[in-house]
C-alpha cells in the first residue's frame, strides 16, 4: 500500500517517526506498529512528527491515545512536532495534550529529550 507513509530516524537515543498522510484506522495501525516495536527494542523517547499530517480522524486519535498509554505504561517519554493548527486543538480537546508535550520543531523536541537525559 503505496500511500501509507512512515518512516523513521535515530536522533541520539531518540527514535523520530515522520507521520505522512491522512492519520486514519490504516496509516495509525502502520504508526502504532512501529511505535511498538521500538518500545520492544529499548526505546524510550519517541517523537512523532506530523508535518506531513493535515487530518486525524477519530480512529487516528483512539490510535494515538494507545500509543501514549503503551509509553507511559514503559516510563517512557513521548512528544508531538510540527502540528498544523487544527492537529493542535484536536489533542487539546480530546485531552492528549495534557500527557505528551508539542513543539514547533523537531529540534525543539529532541532537546526535551536529551534534557531529560
Amino acid at each position: 500500500m503505496s500511500y501509507l507513509k512512515v518512516r523513521t530516524r535515530r536522533a541520539d537515543d531518540a527514535l523520530v517517526v515522520y507521520i505522512d498522510g491522512y492519520l486514519n484506522s490504516l496509516l495509525g495501525e502502520e504508526v502504532e506498529r512501529v511505535v511498538q516495536e521500538a518500545l520492544d527494542a529499548g526505546s524510550k523517547k519517541i517523537l512523532l512528527n506530523f508535518e506531513g499530517t493535515r487530518l486525524i480522524n477519530s480512529i487516528g486519535i483512539s490510535i494515538i491515545i494507545d500509543i501514549v498509554e503503551k509509553i507511559m505504561e514503559r516510563n517512557g517519554m513521548l512528544a508531538f512536532c510540527s502540528l498544523s493548527r487544527i492537529n493542535r486543538e484536536l489533542f487539546q480537546m480530546t485531552g492528549v495534550a495534557r500527557y505528551v508535550r508539542a513543539f514547533d520543531l523537531e529540534e525543539e523536541a529532541l532537546g526535551y529529550f536529551a534534557q531529560s537525559a
